[in-house]
């Protein structure tokens, strides 16, 4: 048989090899498709959650608060939302497409939404710290629900764990410098960002603090007094830290503060998510995304439920505090370098527009304002609207409940904003079923 003859063979069955590899090729179907995706919006930065279902053979969704059923033909996908047909090409865990009527379509896009199917473990070592609480900013990491992160912060003043007064141990300028941005992968506006705190410890042995009472804490007579009368000496604002005996006392006190000694509690006076795009506030500052609110609940054990307002949530932590009183009245609290682990989880469509704080004996709803009297009232209607949408209690409930078991705490009147704590211990809650 001539050369070319077996040429011509060998190519015609190639060809029908491929033919058959392309025809093999499974296409999508709507099962496939079924789960959970995030669509994004050319010129919408507002990205939606939508969940898609399988009912018959058309896939069930809703975006922006409308229903839509969606045909899969091939790979490609199309539904109508009001007067708007949207379309696209599945290519994997994606899709790409147009919504609206040509020439007026705009692009759009969705991914899966999926989360690791093992929690993973990150140790995170800083080396630069954040005085803003950007979502702008480069992550120093990105992670999941679910995934576990070991990490430390330094002090409000910019030292690490080292000896007090080490050249080297200043790492950075201080006013609250902050481990973070933290992305978490999954995290859209309208959710609420779950951070539980498993270990909030001490790293080194002593710690800085105050001397002088705020002046917006006390009466301007008792301010004219205390600045006519210079102390006797200067006092020394170092602490030395116990963890044996669980105390902190100073190191160079007075005679008078000889045997004064403070039960050692550690905690973060920084926890937050950023407030957006368009509004970056320093790290001394704090409001409805939480900040520097210096809440001593903030501690290990404790689950801080954080609004998210933009996607990947962004965290960051720091200002770590050996302890504290009601108020942070010296302006700086016992103010140290922590070692801290957390993990976190995702509370889908929260809606929440105030930090709230749940640890084993207590819920909490913590006001941020510009005067004691607003922080309260932001605090106060936040815990009997938990009550009323997760504990299902009418408004006449929620305040029998909250007129006899609440309790409140003043954890910062430094400004700019003031904090009230509303707290209501779980044994008020008795039998209330929660969603």
């Amino acid at each position: 048989m001539p050369r070319f003859v077996l040429l011509l063979i060998a190519l015609a069955c190639a060809s029908l090899q491929l033919h058959a590899q392309v025809r093999t090729t499974p296409a999508p179907t709507a099962a496939r498709l079924v789960g959970e995706w995030i669509f994004e919006m050319e010129g919408d930065a507002q990205p939606q959650r939508v969940a898609l279902t399988l009912a018959g053979d058309s896939l069930r969704g809703q975006v922006y608060g409308q229903n839509f059923a969606a045909a899969l033909i091939g790979t490609r996908l199309t539904f109508a939302v009001g007067d708007f047909r949207w379309r696209a090409t599945v290519r994997g865990d994606s899709l790409v497409g147009f919504l609206g009527i040509a020439p007026d379509s705009s692009r759009w896009s969705g991914v899966r939404d999926v989360r690791p199917p093992v929690p993973r473990s990150f140790r995170l070592e800083p080396t630069t710290w954040s005085r803003g609480i950007s979502a702008t900013a480069t992550p120093a990491l990105r992670i999941a629900a679910g995934d576990t992160v070991r990490t430390n912060t330094i002090d409000a003043g910019g030292w690490g764990r080292g000896e007090y007064g080490e050249r080297l141990n200043k790492l950075t300028m201080g006013g609250n410098p902050l481990t973070g941005p933290i992305y978490i992968e999954g995290a859209l506006p309208g959710d609420v960002l779950m951070v539980t705190l498993h270990r909030v410890r001490l790293n080194r042995n002593w710690a800085f603090s105050g001397t002088w009472l705020m002046d917006n804490a006390i009466e301007p007579s008792y301010a004219t007094e205390r600045k006519g009368t210079p102390p006797d000496a200067p006092q020394s604002n170092k602490w030395l830290l116990d963890t044996l005996t669980g105390t902190a006392r100073l190191d160079k006190p007075t005679a008078a503060l000889a045997d004064f000694t403070v039960p050692l509690t550690p905690f973060l006076g920084v926890i937050a998510t950023a407030p957006g795009a368009e509004f970056t506030p320093s790290s001394r500052e704090s409001g409805s995304y939480g900040g520097n609110m210096e809440n001593r609940f903030i501690r290990e054990g404790a689950t801080v439920l954080l609004p998210v307002r933009t996607r990947g949530a962004y965290l960051y932590l720091g200002d770590g505090h050996a302890a504290q009183g009601d108020g942070e009245l010296t302006g700086d609290a016992m103010e140290t370098s922590l070692d801290v682990t957390f993990s976190v989880e995702i509370k889908r469509w929260g809606f929440n527009d105030i930090v709230r704080v749940e640890d084993a004996e207590q819920i909490m709803s913590v006001g941020v304002g510009g005067s004691l009297d607003e922080a309260m009232r932001r605090a106060t209607s936040d815990l009997a609207r938990w009550l009323e949408r997760e504990y299902r209690l009418t408004s006449t409930e929620a305040a029998l409940v909250l007129g006899f078991a609440v309790r409140f705490d003043i954890p910062d009147v430094v400004p700019p904003g003031f904090g009230v704590t509303a707290r209501l211990p779980r044994s008020a809650l008795g039998r209330f079923k929660r969603r």
